[in-house]
């Protein structure tokens, strides 16, 4: 491999009205050849390990996963290297991962070995106080994203109200028919894969859809302003894809987990997206509102200005706490740091990306 690889960023947990999220079962399949679960407290240097080494592999070529953190988004949740079936992820709260196939696929990274334990435990009382303060700082944060979402609930009553279901069956029976009537129903059901598209963040709603739809030819882009409308529709077709056999990787919005925000069908080249970025970029386009009762909704304008104004202004406010729970993350790492042996965590960086590579060549034999 001589070409620089493909990045292609996702979340893997998200920040929702319900709380944390994760879909970390999805980082990597059971075929997975090695799993190395890193284990340590904050600013150990777990996601500069992840980042050093994902680094490198697309340097030689590989296309690697940077499983983004929706509370940081600069930081790794994890790194996942699709040729190799090979995964890096943290292990430690909110997420804990612990091994499942031992030895044989996964393996503990204790970053614990390289730290000062007498000089961290000085600092007890204030890693305690620091800790909790984040803690109270995302629950806040959750109670404001519940809040939203319960307003845009208000919201999506008046939306499914107005839509013309018969119209809308019919459009999704024609773009049914348009991907997937050449394809014959198999008897192995197809696999989904379920994953974060966007996050809300510290830097507010993010998200890197430019890098997972990234090369994907064929791109429908479906427009409205009806959440789970969307949604439903687009579930509608991930219904289709496993009846067909198909493999698919569906992304989810953060508000709520439940709702499809994106499809990516690898093996017809094709993504079905509800991403503005791809509002002028798209192969079709697919507008939502078409399907509504115009007149309906002409009625109920300012319920839904007053309503999108107090959600928007919820969803502000949750993420101004998740934004101070960083902050605060930030003083807590500190505890951390001032106390860690950063060239030990240097040295097993070096000696794990051997071994991946030892992998590579053995695939290559």
């Amino acid at each position: 491999m001589s070409k620089k690889g493909w990045i292609k960023k996702v979340f893997p947990g998200g920040n929702t009205a319900k709380g944390f999220h994760s879909y970390y079962d999805h980082i990597i399949g059971i075929d997975a050849k090695r799993l190395f679960i890193i284990k340590g407290g904050p600013g150990v240097g777990k996601s500069s390990f992840m980042k050093k080494i994902g680094y490198e592999m697309v340097k030689m070529g590989y296309d690697v996963e940077f499983h983004q953190c929706s509370s940081d988004n600069d930081s790794l949740d994890g790194i996942v290297i699709p040729d190799l079936k090979i995964a890096m992820i943290d292990g430690t709260a909110p997420h804990i991962v612990d091994p499942k196939l031992p030895g044989a696929v996964d393996e503990i990274l204790n970053f614990g070995e390289f730290w000062n334990e007498d000089g961290i435990r000085k600092n007890k009382s204030e890693i305690i106080k620091t800790t909790s303060k984040i803690g109270k700082l995302f629950k806040r944060a959750y109670r404001y994203f519940a809040a939203a979402k319960s307003i845009r609930d208000d919201m999506e009553i008046i939306y499914e109200e107005a839509l013309d279901m018969g119209k809308l069956h019919e459009a999704t029976r024609e773009l049914k028919k348009e991907i997937f009537a050449t394809l014959n129903y198999t008897e192995k059901e197809g696999s989904v894969r379920h994953l974060f598209g966007s996050a809300l963040s510290p830097n507010g709603l993010v998200d890197h859809y430019v890098t997972i739809i990234g090369k994907i030819e064929k791109v429908y882009y479906m427009e409205g302003s009806y959440v789970k409308g969307v949604s439903n529709f687009m579930e509608e077709m991930v219904d289709e894809g496993i009846k067909k056999g198909l493999y698919m990787e569906v992304y989810h919005e953060p508000l709520d987990e439940k709702n499809i925000e994106t499809i990516l069908i690898p093996g017809l080249n094709m993504a079905i997206t509800a991403s503005s970025k791809y509002a002028d970029i798209h192969y079709k386009k697919i507008v939502l509102d078409d399907f509504m009762n115009k007149e309906f909704l002409a009625k109920k304008e300012s319920f839904l200005k007053e309503d999108k104004l107090m959600m928007e202004n919820l969803i502000k406010a949750g993420l101004s706490n998740i934004a101070k729970a960083k902050k605060t993350h930030d003083e807590l790492e500190k505890f951390y740091v001032s106390n860690m042996d950063f060239k030990g965590v240097d040295e097993l960086k070096e000696k794990i990306f051997k071994r991946i590579i030892n992998y590579s060549n053995e695939l290559k034999r």
